[in-house]
């Protein structure tokens, strides 16, 4: 063979392996993107049944005002509005919307919905 014919079956061989490299690259699928998990929506407390631990784990209520929470709903019965808890010896109007309560239109219960306590960490001006 001549060195043009050489030349020229060396470059159709790499013109199939690379072509074919090409062509698998392309095929391949990029890896998958994590997802993005939605914020945790708070958990809400129902004022009806949460225990003392319950409520004094709430961000913003002492255990002394969980506890007077407690009592005054053994001897009053169910919290029926908000204005209920307001009360309860110890329950400030700011403590109560710090809580963000909300009522139940089916129930009745009125449920706490406590927002994360704010970070602590240094601002950035």
């Amino acid at each position: 063979m001549n060195r043009k014919m050489v030349c020229l079956l060396m470059v159709l061989c790499f013109g199939i392996v690379f072509g074919i490299s090409a062509i698998a690259v392309a095929q391949t699928k990029p890896a998958p993107k994590p997802e993005k998990k939605a914020p945790a929506e708070p958990e809400k407390i129902n004022v009806n049944k949460a225990t003392e631990a319950d409520l004094a784990s709430v961000p913003g209520i002492s255990k002394t005002l969980a506890k007077a929470i407690c009592d005054y709903r053994k001897k009053s019965g169910p919290f029926k509005s908000i204005e209920d808890l307001l009360k309860v010896p110890g329950m400030t109007k700011k403590i109560l919307d710090d809580l963000y309560p909300e009522v139940d239109k089916k129930t009745g219960d009125v449920f706490l919905v406590p927002l994360e306590e704010p970070s602590l960490k240094p601002s950035k001006c």
